[in-house]
């Protein structure tokens, strides 16, 4: 089930067990304590976790400005709620040029390997290809986190090319695979 106005991204998605939403300003606290418990976990792989510890106040501004590009027509950025509890946060990004839209997301440490982050990213491309225009998209994972890189695997993303860059984040190797899919190949 997709919900969704305008010219906007969807702003919920339903699946068999998660429900990914937009991130609401009141749950600034659930967010805050979310990273919080993750920072170990997220560290190696996110470079935004270097911006971390962030007090409620800066998260619920973070929420806003998500909000403001939501409405703007920009990027959604969604929880993973399963059964109400937050477990992580995933997003459509508008970050590689027309006709394309970028996933990304993370879990939390105690749901990995559960298949969260697989039926997220399903969730999200199938809601990506109803989005007028879009005929491709894409995930990038670091060659060195081969977790992330087992999500758009199983989901029969083809590895389509590896860009040399500095490394972002602790435990990156500095080559980043841009797994791709097409429209026409989806399902």
């Amino acid at each position: 089930m997709i919900d969704g106005a305008d010219d906007r991204l969807p702003e919920r998605i339903q699946t068999p067990r998660l429900l990914l939403r937009r991130w609401q300003h009141d749950e600034a606290s659930m967010l805050d304590n979310l990273v919080e418990s993750n920072v170990k976990h997220l560290r190696p792989w996110m470079p935004w976790i270097k911006f971390e510890p962030q007090t409620v106040s800066e998260r619920v501004t973070l929420i806003e400005t998500w909000t403001r590009e939501w409405e703007d027509g920009g990027d959604v950025v969604l929880g993973t709620f399963l059964d109400g509890f937050a477990i992580g946060s995933c997003g459509l990004h508008r970050r590689v040029g027309p006709g394309a839209l970028d996933i990304g997301y993370w879990i939390a440490d105690d749901h990995t390997r559960r298949g969260f982050a697989t039926e997220a990213t399903s969730a999200l491309t199938t809601t990506a290809f109803g989005v007028a225009g879009i005929e491709r998209v894409e995930v990038h994972t670091d060659e060195a986190n081969e977790a992330s890189a087992g999500v758009p695997a199983k989901l029969g993303f083809r590895r389509d090319r590896v860009i040399q860059r500095a490394p972002e984040a602790p435990a990156e190797s500095g080559r980043l695979i841009i797994w791709t899919m097409a429209k026409a190949d989806w399902r």
